[in-house]
């Protein structure tokens, strides 16, 4: 097998599309930014060839394939600058088996190999787990959904691949000294590492303190994390604030009196009594509830495994898990969003509108999220959209015919052309449209055409909508005499005809039947 194809062969994913992304630019920051895009057609050896030689586009992966299963799943690190060696070394004394490659814009990819396909929902599962425990709780993980709505269109997210210029490029393994690793020492870092799907299963990490507590054994995660390592000066307020939730959650009577003995016991420095106050007297507020998105809590969150526990957030509280927002730009456009994990479709304003929101999970994932305030909706789809546009690929272009607008003039072609074609204007109350050579204009009643629109199941645009549309081909509306009469008709410019007969294909045997 040669390189190429050992390469292409661990990082296997969808086969239907895949990513390319060229780099134009260098921020301050030194995250790398260029033109990232989606092609819907099968990778060949030459697009693999062009990646590690550095000479065609870098290529991007979608991770989970047709049957939602994944053979390599990745945490994204995007912390600029990164301490690689010292990532690397932590990740050791956890006995964590993930292979560390810079990412192109310098932060880390972490992998986890599986020698066979696994679902994808698993690979999910094990590397927020893994992130969580690393300190890094909240990175993107990959892959980014667990089921594909590939029947709509949906091709996920994909992930640019290391080695891109191969051994002269920025994008490489990381060897456990700190060192790069070339190509042929980051195939023998994934012969070290791959998994099977049984270690991948039992995969857990162990923890170096041991948790004393009882009540932290049914405790969130992140709070066994930071209770276990301390909470350091900058952290403590919001740190004990999580404390005197759980507290209360777990002891309801007496909360108020243990916050002040777990100040002591957790915090170091201990707060002041009157700090210690101010934050019972917060907790104490009838819609108390953890503050999972700030430090230190955020960087070792789990929310899966936080559902699991007695004490965890609780799914009822949290609601639907709403991240990974893609748009297809055909007109008008399409959105796709990961509810859980699976991808929700909506056209705009469902995604404006937090009630047809909830429609469409009910009618396509049979979940009804919780109702959010205005203000707390609308600023979690703006930080979507911000997270869409700093996303690679999550803005994909398609095609005029996959549009709305490229469906409808396919129709209204096919309409004008292939129809039983009137032979004179009297015909057009036939329901048929004429087209007049000399004039290079076809005629037809709208009323005829959408009658031809539905019964292609064509409900997109109404009366108004296909009468712009017609506008906007030339098209005009006229009233014309028709035995006498006065008729309303619609006046576009005709469609070529198309030149000759097309050939039927003979099939099977063309002798005679011998009866």
């Amino acid at each position: 097998m040669s390189d190429v194809e050992r390469f292409a062969s661990i990082f296997d994913g969808l086969r239907a599309a895949f990513g390319t992304y060229e780099i134009n630019n260098k921020q301050l920051n030194g995250k790398n930014t260029g033109r990232a895009s989606v092609k819907k057609e099968l990778r060949k050896t030459t697009d693999w060839e062009g990646h590690l030689s550095g000479k065609g586009a870098s290529i991007g992966i979608i991770p989970i394939n047709e049957d939602n299963n994944v053979k390599w799943g990745c945490v994204d690190i995007d912390q600029y600058p990164l301490d690689h060696g010292a990532l690397i070394t932590k990740i050791r004394q956890l006995n964590l088996p993930l292979v560390v490659c810079r990412s192109k814009s310098g932060g880390a990819h972490c992998f986890l190999f599986s020698d066979d396909w696994i679902t994808a929902k698993l690979m999910q599962e094990t590397l927020n787990h893994l992130a969580a425990s690393l300190g890094y709780g909240g990175s993107e993980i990959f892959p980014k959904q667990i089921k594909l709505n590939l029947d709509r269109g949906d091709v996920g997210n994909f992930l640019n691949m290391p080695y891109y210029d191969a051994e002269d490029g920025l994008r490489y393994a990381i060897l456990d000294d700190g060192t790069s690793a070339t190509l042929q020492e980051f195939f023998d870092l994934h012969q070290t590492y791959v998994q099977t799907v049984e270690q991948i299963q039992a995969l857990q990490v162990q923890e170096t303190v041991i948790v004393t507590d009882t009540i932290l054994t049914d405790a969130p995660p992140c709070i066994q994390h930071c209770t276990a390592q301390g909470y350091p000066e900058g952290t403590r307020n919001n740190g004990l604030f999580g404390i005197g939730v759980l507290l209360r959650k777990a002891v309801p009577d007496s909360w108020d009196t243990l916050i002040q003995e777990w100040n002591i016991k957790y915090m170091g420095p201990p707060l002041a009594l009157p700090e210690v106050a101010t934050v019972a007297k917060q907790v104490s507020r009838k819609d108390y509830t953890y503050k999972c998105t700030d430090a230190p809590y955020v960087s070792f969150c789990n929310k899966e495994l936080c559902r699991t526990k007695k004490y965890g957030i609780g799914f009822a509280q949290s609601g639907a898990s709403m991240a990974n927002l893609r748009k297809y730009n055909s007109n008008p456009p399409v959105w796709f969003i990961d509810v859980n994990g699976v991808p929700l479709e909506l056209d705009t304003d469902s995604l404006l509108n937090q009630s047809d929101f909830k429609r469409h999970c009910l009618n396509q994932l049979n979940i009804m999220p919780q109702t959010q305030d205005k203000k707390s909706w609308e600023s979690r789809i703006n930080q979507l959209l911000q997270e869409m546009n700093e996303t690679d690929g999550a803005i994909i272009e398609v095609s005029q015919d996959a549009s709305v607008d490229g469906q409808f003039y396919d129709y209204l072609e096919e309409f004008c052309t292939n129809m039983q074609k009137a032979q004179d204007r009297e015909e057009i109350l036939l329901r048929r449209p004429y087209t007049d050579e000399e004039e290079g204009m076809t005629y037809f009643r709208l009323k005829d055409f959408e009658s031809f629109l539905r019964k292609n199941k064509f409900f997109e645009y109404k009366s108004h909508k296909i009468a712009q549309r017609l506008r906007d081909r030339n098209g005009q509306s006229k009233v014309v005499k028709i035995k006498g009469k006065p008729i309303r008709v619609w006046v576009v410019p005709a469609f070529d005809e198309m030149v000759g007969d097309i050939k039927q294909p003979i099939m099977g045997d063309t002798h005679e039947a011998p009866f």
